[in-house]
């Protein structure tokens, strides 16, 4: 599967400091289809548009408690 899953090494986090560490994005394209990786790795896809990877993202992320819905 060839994509455009392209590094980004040249931004600090905020409140990092020192070297940056290899990155990755977390979205990619095949086709015309959408796709995102999870840092341990796994494709999660295909999806029809950019916008609908992205609400699933969110809601795999709050699934894994990593990020928390405000109440």
């Amino acid at each position: 599967m060839q994509s455009n899953l392209k590094a980004n090494r040249t931004t600090h986090r905020a409140g990092e400091s020192g070297s940056i560490p290899p990155r990755t994005r977390r979205f990619y394209n095949s086709g015309d289809k959408w796709y995102f990786v999870t840092r341990s790795g796994e494709h999660h896809g295909p999806y029809q548009h950019f916008t609908e990877a992205e609400a699933e993202l969110k809601l795999y992320l709050r699934r894994c408690g990593i990020v928390k819905v405000a109440s």
